[in-house]
């Protein structure tokens, strides 16, 4: 089991409800407590780190500091600050749904956030609903999501479902092919987890009804470490695009053998991990035209100053995918929170599928539990990882080509 922060210093924010449930297995605040009590067991070590470290942990920090230093969340009618309980999970469901368990049955906490990746999001998931908890997940994609939340109507994602992906990537492609700039050779990598899994068969379905050629396929397992044997498969089939459905470890990895073996196609999509500040400090200027699931347009006003209080709190910067959208979730959850006024999670559950929320990120509504509007492919363009799909989308930054490694 990990070890349980109790960062009572920096902790201290709140807006959760308390009433009553009929289950003996949810939690209730304290009528005499004068906090509330947030939860959250996420990967500080294992494979899934860099992914957490970047997107999640920062911003639950962040949100909490944010809300603490404006004197809490309104609940039983004043002010209260969060107390946080928070384990490592060491990027294992097992572990996940122990310090979950834990979290719920001996700290008695008020609410939980969930961990990093969709295989560790679908293990604790069963955890959330049965004691009710809202479940707003920065990481979960599955093409089953829209089942899901019929199953579990707490849970919210804030990422869309693995479709919308494939098919805005092979859209990409279309344009470009149109245009000149590419062959219809492709080759795909993915890692061989269940993220990699369901993207890798999203792409795949949104390139049957279209004149590409995978010319090279291949899986490769969770953990792997010298990728250079799947880069130079992929080299040899001489493809214009190269695809790969990986998490931050080997995307790492991909892309410094690529770089190692002048492997150069066209089209270098890579993540989830590109869009990590990780990625862009190990390859610098290397970036340039990367593509990769995501992107944003940080020049609004809320995100220009999103960015300065992340900084001065955590001392680097933010993911340019997932980092702001974990934020706006957890808006959307303060603020219904304080609109239910108690620690009523059912409530809470209804108000967050009924209203739309003021975030960083603009008006936040789920419809059906998942959040729309999202940007679904970005590039790296200088010093940023641009929203360039949708391209009707306001701010989405025309394509560049991506220059040959230096």
């Amino acid at each position: 089991m990990g070890n349980r922060f109790s960062r009572r210093d920096f902790v201290k924010v709140a807006g959760v409800s308390a009433a009553a449930m009929a289950t003996p297995t949810i939690s209730f605040a304290q009528a005499d407590r004068d906090t509330l009590r947030f939860g959250w067991a996420i990967s500080k070590t294992g494979p899934f780190t860099a992914g957490a470290s970047s997107t999640q942990i920062p911003n639950y920090r962040l949100w909490v500091d944010d809300v603490n230093k404006a004197g809490g969340l309104m609940v039983d009618g004043k002010k209260k600050l969060i107390e946080v309980f928070e384990y490592d999970d060491r990027s294992q469901p097992e572990e996940a749904v122990r310090a979950i368990d834990r979290l719920v049955n001996q700290d008695k906490v008020d609410f939980l956030l969930p961990p990093w990746g969709t295989g560790m999001n679908m293990a604790v998931a069963p955890v959330f609903f049965r004691n009710k908890f809202p479940m707003i997940a920065p990481t979960f994609i599955t093409e089953r999501m829209p089942e899901l939340v019929k199953r579990w109507d707490n849970v919210f994602a804030l990422l869309q479902p693995n479709a919308p992906y494939g098919t805005a990537i092979v859209d990409v492609l279309q344009e470009m092919r149109k245009a000149g700039k590419i062959n219809n050779r492709v080759a795909i990598v993915n890692v061989t987890d269940q993220g990699g899994i369901e993207l890798v068969k999203a792409a795949r379905d949104a390139f049957a009804n279209t004149d590409f050629e995978i010319v090279h396929e291949a899986g490769y397992p969770i953990g792997t470490q010298d990728l250079t044997p799947i880069i130079t498969a992929a080299q040899q089939s001489n493809p214009d695009v190269f695809l790969a459905f990986s998490y931050p470890p080997d995307s790492m990895g991909l892309t410094e053998a690529a770089r190692v073996r002048g492997f150069n196609p066209k089209v270098f999509y890579i993540g989830v991990g590109s869009a990590l500040p990780i990625y862009r400090k190990r390859f610098a200027a290397a970036t340039e035209g990367i593509m990769g699931p995501g992107g944003w347009n940080p020049e609004t006003p809320e995100l220009q100053a999103y960015l300065e209080r992340f900084q001065a709190l955590n001392g680097g910067l933010p993911d340019q995918w997932v980092s702001y959208l974990c934020y706006s979730g957890l808006q959307a959850l303060g603020q219904a929170i304080e609109t239910v006024g108690t620690v009523d999670r059912p409530a809470i559950i209804k108000v967050l599928q009924q209203e739309t929320f003021d975030t960083i990120s603009g008006p936040l509504r789920f419809e059906n539990n998942i959040a729309r509007d999202a940007w679904l492919v970005g590039q790296w363009q200088g010093d940023t990882f641009w929203g360039v799909a949708p391209k009707d989308r306001e701010g989405a930054k025309p394509i560049i080509d991506k220059p040959n490694w230096s």
